[in-house]
């Protein structure tokens, strides 16, 4: 065995695939030793993977993108050649903001009418709205809402960050209106009656990357067998968790202690795409709303992260071209494909596609018949990176 890999992630339901690979033995299959270390908020996280004292991590797509355009408190490159996740995320509003919302002509997961409604409501105050991090697919996504129908999102949101976990109790204390939160965090909170769900994040953007795993770039270059090693690892083990058969096993390994450290039920449903509705335990089923199954998702498109640094570029006060070549840059489709090719994983062709046009489940060109999509926009319009 190498040295010990040392990873960092955040409590939620998509750190599976970094949780899994480590305790069903994909990671020793592979010669790895992985020391797996929690941390409760995404800064913690940046600053341990920029300063190298943990050499790869369960990491926000936009933060991957920040960090490496100098967006912390040291500049690093933040490479990442697999997408842990595909949406996960979920708005939910206080009992005061849930019943404004319906009176401004909310529907429940509709995002045109949630993203009107919001807009009309913010014309007196900005809407205090809870994240876990401001370089965030929540922050990103809800933002793109609000531009694509027409509003300004900084008069729409007074963003307030804290950690996952915690997020909740901002809502309940009534320091804020609402929150946009991944797994298992939202339902934990619908459960508890803190709020109402309003929409998940795939309402937006059926094919959002959420969360990836990240790497020092220096590291990576050091280490290219490791990584590599890692990358098929936590593949294999995303593959595993997202079979509906694991889905018991893998939400009791999630909901111990030293990891989530929350009902296993709750972590189940979200895995099945079972999304929590209401303090009764009412789920609705979306096969959409928590995506792990490497094989369709875990391609590091450079078209995706080229959207995301271009919608976040005018925030960060960032030219929009710097971004997107900065974004296209730390994707390793290249480490991907050296990975996998020996585990006969689906691999497209290109590197880069039209985000937003697919419909349907579409195969594409490459080897080991790939299968993509829907990825569409919540308005139907398209990001060619061409």
């Amino acid at each position: 065995m190498t040295r010990p890999v040392n990873i960092g992630f955040v409590p939620l339901t998509d750190a599976a695939p970094l949780i899994v690979a480590v305790e069903m033995g994909f990671a020793e299959e592979e010669g790895l030793d992985v020391n797996l270390l929690r941390e409760q908020n995404w800064a913690t996280i940046r600053d341990k993977l920029s300063y190298g004292v943990v050499d790869a991590a369960h990491v926000l797509l936009p933060m991957a993108i920040g960090i490496s355009l100098g967006l912390a408190p040291t500049k690093t490159r933040i490479d990442f050649p697999l997408v842990l996740n595909m949406n996960g995320n979920a708005f939910v509003a206080s009992p005061n903001l849930t019943t404004a919302l319906l009176e401004n002509g909310n529907q429940l997961g509709n995002a045109r009418a949630f993203g009107n409604a919001l807009i009309k409501l913010s014309r007196s105050q900005p809407i205090r709205v809870a994240v876990p991090f401001l370089q965030s697919m929540h922050v990103t996504m809800l933002r793109h809402l609000i531009t694509q129908l027409g509003g300004l999102p900084e008069d729409v949101f007074d963003f307030l960050v804290s950690s996952p976990s915690k997020i909740e109790q901002l809502l309940t204390d009534g320091d804020v209106d609402g929150f946009m939160v991944g797994s298992p965090w939202a339902s934990h909170a619908v459960e508890n009656g803190a709020g109402h769900l309003m929409l998940t994040s795939n309402t937006i953007w059926q094919g959002a990357p959420e969360k990836v795993l990240g790497m020092r770039y220096d590291w990576l270059e050091d280490n290219r067998d490791t990584a590599m090693r890692l990358t098929r690892a936590v593949y294999r083990a995303a593959n595993w968790a997202a079979r509906n058969p694991n889905s018991g096993v893998v939400s009791e390994i999630l909901s111990r202690p030293q990891y989530l450290n929350v009902s296993s039920s709750i972590i189940e449903n979200n895995l099945l795409g079972d999304t929590v509705m209401a303090t009764s335990g009412q789920t609705q089923h979306d096969p959409l709303a928590l995506q792990l199954d490497a094989k369709r998702i875990g391609f590091p498109w450079q078209s995706a992260a080229a959207f995301v640094a271009a919608q976040n570029a005018p925030y960060w006060n960032i030219d929009p071209t710097l971004a997107k070549t900065v974004a296209h840059e730390i994707c390793r489709p290249d480490i991907y494909r050296q990975a996998l090719e020996s585990a006969n994983a689906p691999l497209p062709s290109a590197n880069q596609k039209v985000e937003g046009s697919l419909h349907s489940t579409t195969e594409v060109p490459g080897m080991n018949n790939p299968i993509l999509g829907p990825d569409a926009f919540f308005d139907g319009k398209i990001f060619d990176p061409a």
